[in-house]
């Protein structure tokens, strides 16, 4: 399975290194990210919200950048594989000697690869254009110490970690409707509404900790609220294993609920 999956990653590799839509792509997500960035920067100086810092700016920005990053993530693992089915080429695909879980699996880990160097790139710029303009301090009030800059680092980085396994869990679970539905503009729209749904279940706390796109969202908001020293929604302790334990198990409903799908597909249906 897995060295189809190799096979398929190296195919989609090439087609995105090809593709004009993926430097538009980049390009408006760039554009996308800079007027979140310029927003923040801008209320900041004017004391409209948050404080003068480096921290805050970063996780501000980033908090506001995830959702267009895991709309990108999802466009491209619905497009990646409804477009099979629209297109035809999944009767190539499927009839040679590549095995359905092989194919799966290299849409899959092309989506958690593509997403992880966007989200790393992401992070790199973020963080050094606040802390060129901001700088990184501790956060005190006068001479009372609220949280020290080791503390701040620790926990922006545990909460990027928290933040791109939710990316994963979303990647995986977005791949039930990009098979169930043969057209990629359909795939995507489907995935679009229950995300929205999603997020207007979360206004319900029982709910909020089993939905996929809490992970997403979660984390950075509480890095924001840490680097504004404001109270916390949630204990730390509680929000890492409620999205360890989300993100894994999604995921693995994802992958578990697509496979069974690609192996009971039919090509032609």
């Amino acid at each position: 399975m897995w060295r189809d999956g190799y096979r398929v990653l190296g195919a989609e590799w090439l087609r995105l290194r090809r593709s004009r839509a993926t430097i538009v792509g980049l390009i408006a997500y760039v554009i996308v990210l800079g007027i979140i960035h310029l927003g923040y920067v801008i209320s900041t100086e004017q004391s409209l919200i948050g404080i003068e810092s480096g921290f805050f700016i970063s996780g501000a920005v980033l908090s506001g950048a995830v959702t267009p990053l895991a709309f990108m993530a999802v466009l491209f693992i619905s497009f990646a594989m409804a477009r099979e089915f629209s297109h035809g080429t999944i009767v190539l695909a499927w009839t040679r000697p590549l095995s359905r879980s092989g194919w799966l699996s290299g849409k899959l880990l092309t989506g958690f690869i593509v997403t992880s160097i966007l989200y790393a790139l992401t992070l790199i710029i973020v963080i050094a254009a606040a802390g060129f303009q901001f700088g990184f301090q501790q956060l005190a009030e006068k001479s009372y110490v609220i949280h020290t800059e080791p503390q701040l680092w620790w926990h922006l980085v545990l909460t990027a970690a928290l933040t791109l396994l939710g990316l994963w869990a979303v990647i995986s679970v977005a791949a039930i409707p990009s098979l169930l539905i043969n057209s990629p503009g359909g795939a995507l729209a489907t995935i679009l509404v229950l995300g929205f749904v999603m997020e207007i279940g979360t206004g319900w706390s029982f709910l909020q900790p089993l939905l996929p796109v809490s992970y997403v969202s979660q984390p950075f908001d509480q890095f924001v609220a840490m680097a504004k020293g404001i109270s916390l929604p949630y204990a730390w302790s509680s929000l890492v294993q409620t999205c360890v334990i989300g993100s894994f198990a999604w995921s693995i409903i994802g992958f578990a609920g697509s496979r069974w799908i690609a192996r009971r597909k039919e090509i032609l249906g």
